[in-house]
């Protein structure tokens, strides 16, 4: 055995302060230096996917929901790239996504109401109403 005190401590027993920029001594990175993906881009991009996929079966039965869903994934997005912005977390990938997804869902939504709408006036007036 060597004379030299495991753990990190120097010759006078105290430990010896760490490099907080290159984690612990073992190469591995401390918890603290991993970056956690934004909770509020994840939730944005699961509403936003989700409504893709669900949002013309819900939209069946309650024709407003996708319209709200999608402004709600817009929402959420904005509000997790600001988060991200401020705080550094990882997630922007994520918050962008929600963002495309939203607004491209937002204009499918508009341009089929209006084009129902445009439609609808046209065959009124075709019948004399």
């Amino acid at each position: 055995m060597s004379g030299i005190p495991c753990g990190g401590a120097g010759a006078s027993g105290r430990r010896e302060p760490e490099d907080p920029a290159h984690g612990s001594r073992t190469g591995r990175p401390e918890v603290d230096d991993v970056n956690e993906v934004n909770g509020t881009a994840l939730a944005a991009v699961v509403l936003a996917v989700g409504n893709v996929v669900f949002g013309s079966f819900l939209g069946l039965f309650l024709p407003a929901l996708p319209a709200v869903f999608a402004l709600a994934s817009v929402v959420l997005g904005h509000l997790a790239l600001a988060r991200i912005r401020r705080t550094g977390q990882a997630g922007r990938g994520l918050a962008l996504t929600a963002l495309a997804v939203g607004y491209l869902w937002l204009v499918v939504i508009t341009v089929l109401v209006s084009g129902m709408l445009l439609f609808t006036g046209y065959g009124l007036a075709l019948l004399g109403f």
